[in-house]
């Protein structure tokens, strides 16, 4: 329901040198995810942000400045395990790649899933919810690495200021310019950042009836990216 901000990008739709994990359906389901997964990690795991990083790296900057030993690990320990996610999907990419084997998306979707069930099983409290959050961050980096073209634009699913960045960049040209293409482009980020919005509220909603448990429909939608990829690529193969 969400492929059609704009008439002019209807053109996905049929389009078949794009590859499944392409499809703007894969983008706006993706970004969902990653609004609902930062509502989850800040109404329920410490009130962080852990799907992006610059929040940690200032933190970390602060508490190197006051001396505070005992606080920079708990913003040091995020950054180090995002960085762990990008290693790890750009491994998993690699040996896949060797392999001529298809999977990369999905396989980096599994471990997600994998990763986000193991968040919900952990307990909540202040010393766990530093490796719940790590955990998050984990997923969030290796989505963040794996998605990052949709129909031909770099669009990121699991933050929102590069979006809003693009956005305003192209609705500017769209009008200074008259271009249609611009401001058609201005409506798919907007349409974007809308999704992630939407993913915000819809986890918020999610947090006060299932507590640590909201993690299970974010498992639940990877599930569907996975199932959505693999019936594309099949109908692509038989093409």
């Amino acid at each position: 329901m969400f492929d059609s901000p704009l008439s002019l990008l209807n053109a996905e739709d049929t389009s078949s040198a794009l590859s499944p994990s392409q499809r703007m359906r894969i983008a706006y389901l993706l970004t969902m995810v990653g609004g609902f997964l930062d509502a989850y990690t800040y109404f329920e795991r410490g009130g962080v942000f852990a799907n992006a990083q610059t929040g940690n790296i200032v933190k970390l900057g602060i508490a190197l400045s006051n001396g505070a030993r005992d606080a920079y690990l708990a913003y040091l320990m995020p950054i180090c395990v995002f960085s762990l996610g990008i290693l790890t999907a750009l491994t998993i990419k690699e040996i896949l790649t060797r392999r001529e084997l298809r999977l990369i998306r999905r396989s980096v979707l599994a471990v997600e899933m994998v990763c986000l069930a193991i968040v919900g099983l952990i307990p909540l409290g202040e010393r766990w919810d530093i490796f719940a959050n790590c955990l998050v961050s984990f997923a969030a980096a290796m989505q963040y690495e794996t998605f990052t073209t949709f129909r031909g634009e770099a669009i990121v699913t699991t933050m929102s200021t590069g979006n809003l960045r693009k956005c305003v960049d192209s609705l500017f040209e769209g009008i200074v310019r008259h271009d249609p293409a611009k401001l058609a482009r201005a409506g798919l980020f907007l349409s974007i950042i809308l999704v992630f919005a939407s993913g915000a509220f819809v986890g918020t909603r999610a947090c006060q009836l299932m507590g640590r448990a909201a993690v299970v429909p974010v498992i639940l939608a990877l599930g569907v990216a996975i199932a959505i990829i693999t019936v594309l690529r099949k109908r692509n193969i038989r093409r």
